[in-house]
């Protein structure tokens, strides 16, 4: 029996050490995370778990769209605008059509078709921005709630400095042309539209989820109705649970899907179980599916590590 209890002990002496040092080197080749920037970071403390090019400044229109949504969220907070105002798509009137992305009727034919002038609900077309990442909602909330695109872009930038991001990132109006990367090795390649560091997109997600925790609902929602214009959006979050596919990941409840094969696809998540909230960033990645694929490759890295130790285990065996 006292064999026995030894053998026990030193079973779970390393066990624990396995939990502890085996994640890190099952993520020791960089190569295995396919992006060009890479963050995780504890939700509660800020703390970086890992990281790879967190300071390169890359596109991040996409990722951009988590400060529109909180500006948005502050105006509505402070009463300066509601969910039920109506918002003009377009400025002036004018007689083209525009794209709300991301609906797919079943024929081949994407987007919602929107006149300029028509008027859509505040709380629709955030919802729009808040699930598809569409561009035409941002633009259009971004007028209304800064007068123009251009100021709402200044009120942007503000922020980003107040909260501490880092003057490499540049938040640019939704329809501005191509900005210069601050990289002088690369200074005649241009970034089009905002630009920002992984770093940087992690603290705005973090500090985005302490403001307005409810954006946590209001990103994983799978599906969201236009009613004014009698469709449904589904959500371009493959990692949420609810969608129970290849890339679902149990516990993650936001926060942006965005990217293009131009400037590389990014996913700023998180997700929390036991308690235990994580955020991870990825930036640049070949396809969305490399960019989940990261994504959840460094979540389990997050669990595996500082996990409860039945999380610890369970992802440590994924990492495997």
């Amino acid at each position: 029996m006292k064999n026995g209890g030894i053998w026990k002990k030193g079973t779970l002496v390393v066990l624990v050490v396995l939990l502890l040092l085996v994640p890190q080197q099952l993520l020791a080749d960089h190569s295995k995370i396919e992006a060009a920037a890479a963050v995780l970071i504890d939700a509660q403390t800020g703390e970086i778990l890992w990281e790879t090019e967190g300071d390169r400044v890359l596109p991040a229109s996409g990722i951009a769209q988590l400060m529109t949504e909180w500006l948005v969220l502050d105006a509505v907070r402070s009463g300066r605008i509601n969910w039920e105002d109506s918002v003009r798509i377009g400025g002036e009137p004018r007689n083209d059509t525009v794209q709300l992305s991301n609906f797919y009727d079943g024929k081949g034919n994407s987007g919602i078709p929107l006149r300029s002038e028509d008027q859509i609900p505040l709380n629709e077309l955030f919802m729009g921005l808040t699930v598809s990442s569409s561009k035409e909602a941002e633009a259009a909330l971004a007028r209304y709630a800064g007068s123009s695109e251009a100021s709402f872009a200044w009120m942007m930038n503000d922020k980003a400095r107040r909260i501490g991001m880092s003057p490499s990132t540049l938040f640019k109006p939704v329809t501005a042309g191509p900005v210069r990367d601050l990289d002088e090795t690369s200074a005649d390649q241009p970034l089009s539209g905002s630009r920002m560091t992984a770093k940087d997109a992690a603290a705005l997600c973090r500090a985005l989820i302490e403001a307005h925790p409810e954006i946590l609902r209001m990103s994983s929602v799978a599906q969201t109705e236009i009613s004014s214009r009698s469709i449904y959006l589904t959500n371009n979050n493959a990692m949420l649970p609810e969608f129970a596919g290849p890339h679902a990941y149990r516990g993650l409840d936001g926060l942006k899907v965005c990217g293009s094969e131009q400037d590389g696809y990014s996913f700023a998540g998180t997700a929390q179980r036991d308690g235990k909230r994580l955020i991870v960033v990825i930036m640049g990645a070949q396809s969305r599916e490399k960019s989940f694929q990261s994504a959840g490759r460094l979540l389990d890295y997050g669990y595996a590590r500082s996990g409860s130790i039945v999380e610890r285990a369970a992802s440590w065996m994924k990492l495997v």
